[in-house]
């Protein structure tokens, strides 16, 4: 069996990586990023040597590694030529269909959120409340409203690092497009206002957590897309 898993939706992917894990017991967990041929060489074979039948399983091995590096190479070659090589890839991301192809033999899942979520984040804006509560209740019939919440958060917290010397992650990982489309969105907001609602964002948190607020996430995400 090879498996690849991927997506953007993070929480579903690792919850279907993790099923699968605890299916199989005893596994062969081996970190993709910087992975040689040589290590993943020895692990499958002293597993065909000594008739073990563990799963290879390697997260973020695509995401790691660029696919033209000839260390990738040799390891994909040497999968696809291997078909009956038990091994999970698990990766952290949505990988492009080039990426996708280069196993030959996996069977691929793939976890995306909707497109509407989506199209949720890019209006987010001032003076757009009405079209944004549209979009989050719409949004709802297919997500909880924990995991809007955390994407609401992730976008002002991106808006506000886009253009910070010292970026975070997330601004890291963005293709030159997505940073593009953030900072224009982002100067939306004057840099006062985008601190501010980042903070009642973290307040929203904070007391949903320990109680403090008399009402749902839903309608506290109601009250803050009302708010902008």
């Amino acid at each position: 069996m090879q498996l690849l898993i991927h997506g953007d939706d993070l929480t579903s992917s690792r919850n279907f990586y993790f099923e699968e894990k605890n299916k199989l017991g005893d596994v062969i967990l081996l970190n993709g990023d910087g992975l040689t041929l040589d290590v993943l060489f020895q692990n499958a074979e002293n597993k065909s040597l000594f008739g073990n039948e563990q799963t290879i399983l390697i997260e973020n091995f695509f995401t790691k590694n660029k696919s033209i590096a000839i260390e990738t190479k040799k390891i994909v070659e040497y999968i696809n030529s291997n078909k009956d090589l038990a091994i999970i890839f698990w990766e952290s991301t949505e990988l492009s269909k080039a990426s996708l192809a280069l196993l030959k033999n996996a069977t691929v899942k793939t976890y995306s959120f909707p497109q509407i979520l989506f199209s949720f984040l890019d209006n987010v804006k001032p003076n757009n409340s009405e079209t944004l509560i549209k979009l989050f209740h719409e949004l709802r019939q297919n997500m909880e409203p924990e995991l809007i919440f955390f994407m609401l958060i992730r976008q002002f917290r991106i808006m506000l690092g886009i253009d910070g010397l010292d970026k975070i992650d997330e601004v890291k990982r963005m293709a030159p497009w997505q940073a593009g489309k953030m900072q224009r969105q982002a100067k939306l907001f004057s840099e006062e206002k985008l601190k501010s609602n980042y903070e009642k964002l973290f307040e929203i948190d904070l007391g949903s957590k320990t109680g403090k607020i008399p009402y749902s996430i839903e309608r506290s995400i109601d009250f803050f897309l009302a708010g902008l």
